[in-house]
């Protein structure tokens, strides 16, 4: 069963943050790993980790294990101009 939809209101501000930064990345064709966003923030690791799991577990992003190391994206993608892959460069 599908998990209803969040409210943005109900995310923090680190959380909207750090799904900026991965959608960012993502857009820039970088992998959004947990050290990437952590500097791409300037966040503690300790909060970003927390925080990815709670946007995780809210069902805003996804995992994703292609290269060994866990990356982060954006768990829907209609607000794209292409729904179902990035608007961006490809991922290095």
């Amino acid at each position: 069963m599908p998990q209803p939809p969040v409210d943005a209101q109900t995310v923090s501000d680190a959380g909207l943050e750090i799904f900026e930064a991965i959608a960012t990345l993502e857009f820039t064709g970088h992998r959004a790993s947990r050290p990437a966003i952590a500097a791409a923030t300037r966040r503690d690791p300790v909060l970003v980790g927390e925080t990815l799991d709670e946007l995780t577990a809210y069902g805003l992003l996804t995992v994703t294990d292609d290269d060994g190391e866990p990356a982060y994206v954006p768990a829907r993608r209609d607000w794209s101009t292409q729904p179902g892959q990035a608007a961006g460069h490809p991922m290095k």
